[in-house]
């Protein structure tokens, strides 16, 4: 089922977008879990070696203080202790024990499987005569209860593996839905292009088509509309081009910009396009104002939003350019007498080719985009303040700069 997404257009998933997150979010899944599996199969390890040594440790302390109690004898008082033969029984299968090397032992500690007597902790009196005698007792229970422990530590390593891949491929999720909404809003973005640019070739495959055919559309009327739909399409040519310079991520060096000349520019250049209009447009800069950024976003940026103050005004009305000076921040602000703009239009008219439900005048609602974009590169801030029929005041704030003073040589 499809949605409709920010720009008005249906949400439809695409086969090749979801394939690439659906393999990476499975990818970084099986990753996590192989990294639990790891983790926790080191800490399993270190938990069952410590066991281990515990365990042997407490049977070897038992069997010493067995032997140095009873100094050769079979204590009757404690009938779990036997002695046997230094050889062990038929059958039997030695293994040895690492204890502590820190400790002083005077006599071998093993654990044996014997035919005759099971599983036993043996202590030695360590004179390797081949006539040792040998102190033992049953480990059967501890050696039992020593392998159930190491087996529900791997159970537990194995299960807490496998449960970490849906919960990281849950987390992969959040983590990429992000890029996920990226990838959807490109591609919004490419089709609202597309769009706007298939409007002006049609009409000039039309136009040139009636001209050829020599029906309705003379030679020179085709000309014209081929220029003026060519000129439209250049227009959204170069406001995709500012577009994609505002929004780059590309390193910035900022550097000290005077924010008057710039206005003054911006209005210079536009003061055809407001002429056309039948729009008045003002320059209000008392003085010179520096700010940190590059002149080339900040002209972006500016030229975009009176721009767009100029389509939008009425005829016969007035654009101001202020140019303010504050104590941390710098402005530059465009107010217009246009339409102004709803209240649920506000926090969307800053996404590319949004236009609010009631702009009648159409454009191609890239004007705030580029000045947001702009101002975002250029760590300023995009504030507006608009009332339905009652105007629109754009500001872009931008912090203070001292201007570049160079030393003359020799002075």
């Amino acid at each position: 089922m499809t949605s409709p997404n920010a720009y008005g257009w249906s949400r439809v998933p695409l086969n090749a977008s979801a394939g690439i997150i659906r393999r990476t979010r499975w990818r970084l899944a099986l990753r996590a879990g192989l990294l639990v599996i790891a983790v926790l199969a080191m800490l399993s390890g270190g938990v069952w070696f410590t066991a281990r040594q515990l365990l042997f440790g407490r049977l070897y302390e038992r069997l010493e203080q067995a032997a140095i109690g009873s100094k050769g004898s079979v204590p009757t008082t404690q009938p779990e202790y036997i002695l046997i033969p230094a050889v062990p029984g038929h059958g039997a299968t030695v293994n040895s024990v690492a204890l502590d090397p820190d400790r002083d032992h005077d006599s071998d500690f093993q654990i044996i499987t014997s035919a005759q007597y099971g599983v036993l902790a043996v202590l030695s009196d360590g004179n390797g005569d081949g006539g040792d005698v040998l102190w033992a007792t049953s480990a059967a229970g501890d050696v039992s209860a020593l392998r159930i422990f190491a087996l529900l530590l791997a159970g537990l390593t194995l299960v807490g593996g496998l449960l970490s891949v849906p919960v990281g491929y849950l987390l992969a999720g959040r983590a990429l839905r992000p890029v996920e909404q990226a990838i959807e809003e490109r591609s919004a973005f490419v089709a609202l292009a597309s769009h706007r640019l298939r409007t002006p070739l049609s009409v000039i495959r039309t136009s040139a088509e009636l001209a050829l055919a020599r029906q309705a559309v003379g030679p020179e009327e085709a000309l014209r509309t081929i220029v003026g739909q060519s000129e439209e399409m250049e227009s959204l040519a170069n406001r995709l081009t500012n577009l994609a310079r505002s929004e780059s991520g590309l390193p910035m060096r900022r550097s000290a910009v005077d924010l008057r000349s710039i206005a003054a520019r911006v209005c210079t250049l536009l003061a055809p396009a407001a002429l056309a209009g039948d729009v008045q447009l003002r320059l209000d800069a008392p003085g010179v104002v520096w700010a940190a950024g590059m002149e080339t976003d900040i002209t972006d940026a500016l030229s975009s939003v009176v721009e767009n103050a100029i389509h939008f005004s009425p005829r016969g009305g007035s654009v101001t350019v202020r140019v303010g000076d504050g104590h941390t921040w710098r402005r530059l602000e465009v107010v217009d007498a246009g339409p102004g703009i709803a209240a649920e239009d506000l926090p969307r008219v800053t996404e590319p080719f949004y236009q609010g439900k009631a702009n009648g005048r159409g454009g191609t609602g890239l004007g705030l985009a580029i000045a947001s974009a702009a101002m975002a590169r250029l760590r300023g801030r995009l504030e507006i303040v608009s009332t339905p029929n009652g105007g629109t005041t754009v500001r872009l704030l931008l912090r203070s700069a001292r201007p570049h003073r160079h030393r003359v040589r020799g002075v």
